[in-house]
């Protein structure tokens, strides 16, 4: 045989063999690369249900902790527990620059497992203060009721404020609100 044709069946053979190589490299890339994205799929779908165990933890731990301050063995709220609410009530209204006029707690006469105290806040806002406000009282680690909400709007609508170039300026009305709460407590059974 002469150099040149065992140079040519050595060629052959050096791309024969190379095809065979790469196609089986591809083949097992390709593979792979499938394993791969299964995996990436079963991830994402286990960190999509993690964070929806966290998010579900939250809650329900925001809900333990209202039932926890809600059972009582008491027959009715006790004086420290109606002036802290009061305060509750002030804070957040100074939070939001509100003005108090009045917080009135009143007992309410309770029957069976349920214990209510009502109370009558009288405030001045405008009615972003006032969505601000009830907004953060639906936050709070009690079961609350809003019971009534009477918004009646303070000063004389025909009253016009005037800039320094007497162009008429927009006047924020106020309101006078006056919100009936309810919070409950439930006696434990014996």
């Amino acid at each position: 045989m002469d150099i040149k044709r065992k140079y040519i069946i050595l060629l052959t053979l050096v791309i024969l063999l190379s095809v065979v190589f790469f196609y089986t490299a591809h083949t097992i890339m390709k593979a792979e690369s499938k394993e791969i994205k299964s995996i990436d799929r079963k991830i994402k779908t286990a960190q999509e249900k993690l964070n929806s165990a966290e998010v579900l933890s939250e809650e329900l731990s925001a809900v333990s902790t209202v039932i926890k301050n809600s059972i009582t063995d008491e027959k009715s709220f006790s004086t420290e527990e109606i002036n802290d609410f009061s305060r509750k009530l002030a804070d957040l209204s100074d939070k939001y620059k509100i003005a108090v006029y009045s917080v009135l707690p009143k007992p309410v006469y309770s029957t069976g497992h349920k214990i209510e105290h009502k109370y009558t806040l009288e405030i001045d806002c405008n009615y972003v203060q006032m969505g601000q406000f009830l907004t953060e009282l639906e936050s709070f680690d009690n079961i609350i009721k809003v019971n009534s909400i009477d918004v009646r709007p303070i000063g004389d609508d025909s009253q016009v404020e005037v800039d320094e170039n007497g162009a008429p300026v927009a006047i924020e009305t106020r309101y006078m609100v006056t919100l009936e709460i309810s919070t409950f407590k439930v006696r434990k059974e014996a």
